[in-house]
């Protein structure tokens, strides 16, 4: 099983250098072979892995596979939020952003500030988390729409998105809104 595992992430960090080779990124990939076993960790492309919160451990080797970039989604008053996150992260030489996202009211201007930081850091090794990756799914496919890339991310790897969120309107409201203006922005 764990040759099998060791395996398969081999094939993913080569497909990944390939996409990356492909679309005539020079930026190098994340590694996922490299990556700590994240809580609920989705590798979504070359650069971009969304995740639950991480444990303080993880940040180094999280920089040792590739992260120059770590966008928290928690907002500080949430009772679990890891007040030395921004320490933790600095100190494992990476840049740390956090943009407070309201899980029972997303805003436009959350996403909005999302995608000027995914924009910043094109091309650069990004880790999105939040406490169980619900919020940090959400945002990146959200942003993978407004790239022009809906069609993709509705069916690979995001195909259950809806599902997930199907207990939650306030974030059924959320995406499909912005869903339908990420599809009207592309026609």
């Amino acid at each position: 099983m764990a040759k099998t595992k060791r395996l398969a992430r081999q094939i993913l960090a080569a497909g990944l250098g390939l996409l990356a080779l492909l679309s005539g990124s020079a930026s190098a990939a994340v590694d996922p072979e490299a990556l700590p076993a994240l809580k609920a960790m989705r590798v979504n492309d070359a650069q971009v892995v969304t995740a639950g919160l991480p444990t303080p451990e993880q940040f180094t080797a999280l920089k040792a596979a590739g992260i120059e970039l770590v966008i928290d989604l928690i907002p500080p008053d949430h009772p679990h939020a890891p007040t030395q996150e921004p320490a933790q992260v600095r100190a494992a030489g990476m840049v740390y952003a956090n943009i407070p996202v309201d899980w029972q009211a997303p805003s436009s201007d959350n996403l909005a500030r999302f995608a000027e930081l995914m924009q910043q850091y094109q091309g650069k090794g990004v880790l999105v988390h939040c406490m169980a990756n619900y919020r940090a799914s959400a945002f990146y496919y959200l942003y993978q729409s407004q790239q022009g890339q809906g069609d993709i991310g509705l069916l690979e790897p995001w195909g259950d998105l809806d599902q997930a969120f199907a207990e939650y309107p306030q974030w059924q409201r959320f995406i499909e809104q912005h869903r339908t203006t990420a599809d009207s922005n592309a026609r």
